[in-house]
């Protein structure tokens, strides 16, 4: 059995237990005070209004704002909006030294921050793969992000059926992309099969897609000739062999010299 001692009860007259202050809350209305950090997600209007109404009916509750030394708001953008919409005060808590790197690490912990906010971030601060690939993104927004993360890596991650695979390295402001004209290329393409197959941008048949593109037996043209003559052919696949099975199955009909795409 383990030997357990409990904490000693604390009482009125002896044996508090000693506890040390770490940081001062402060309270303000001025929140002119306030700077927005470069590179912090865009804010959630809705949920700036669904605070500012809960402020409005409940008042403004003891959960303070972090800032650092320039008065940057390192979290709490949300609730200091919504303090600004319900003309309201806040409290608040001054970190020094803290920066956007605190930023991503505290929503990393709150586990709300995705893709587009990491990507919208670094664009923000300049970061250019970030910017060219929110430019791709929003070009191309049949797409899904995941989906334009692979067309600008130029690969996909067959291994685990998945693609745009680089997740610690791009949270982390490390991704750089490779050929985005190649990836424009692509996602072009892709496109083209829209008129024929309404699921022509979803993550399996375009992994598919990405992966046959770098087969040199393989000619796109000549896939939308024979798609052409088989207008319904295309259907929705289970995974990528099913779809790789499917396309050599479209791409070889009424070829004398046909061509194996799956080895």
């Amino acid at each position: 059995m383990f030997n357990v001692t409990q904490a000693p009860m604390t009482n009125n007259s002896s044996q508090v237990q000693k506890m040390q202050p770490v940081n001062t809350v402060y309270k303000t209305s001025n929140l002119s005070i306030f700077k927005q950090i470069d590179g912090n997600r865009v804010p959630n209007l809705q949920h700036v209004k669904r605070l500012a109404d809960s402020i409005r009916v409940y008042g403004m509750k003891c959960n303070p704002i972090l800032v650092n030394d320039k008065m940057e708001v390192i979290d709490g953008q949300h609730r200091l909006m919504a303090a600004k919409e319900a003309e309201s005060f806040v409290y608040y808590i001054v970190v020094d030294g803290y920066s956007l790197k605190e930023v991503h690490t505290l929503n990393l912990n709150q586990k709300n921050w995705g893709k587009k906010d990491f990507m919208e971030g670094y664009a923000k601060m300049g970061v250019k793969s970030y910017i060219k690939l929110k430019e791709f993104f929003e070009k191309n927004d049949d797409y899904t992000l995941p989906l334009c993360i692979a067309f600008c890596n130029n690969t996909t991650d067959s291994s685990h059926n998945r693609i745009g695979q680089d997740k610690e390295s791009f949270d982390d402001g490390e991704w750089k992309g490779k050929d985005f004209n190649l990836a424009q290329e692509w996602a072009n393409k892709i496109r083209m099969v829209k008129p024929y197959y309404k699921g022509y941008n979803n993550a399996s048949f375009v992994g598919t897609l990405i992966t046959l593109f770098k087969i040199e037996k393989f000619d796109f043209n000549e896939f939308m000739h024979k798609l052409r003559i088989q207008p319904t052919a295309l259907v929705d696949c289970r995974n990528r062999e099913q779809y790789k099975t499917l396309i050599e199955d479209i791409y070889n009909y009424r070829s004398r010299n046909k061509i194996n795409l799956r080895y």
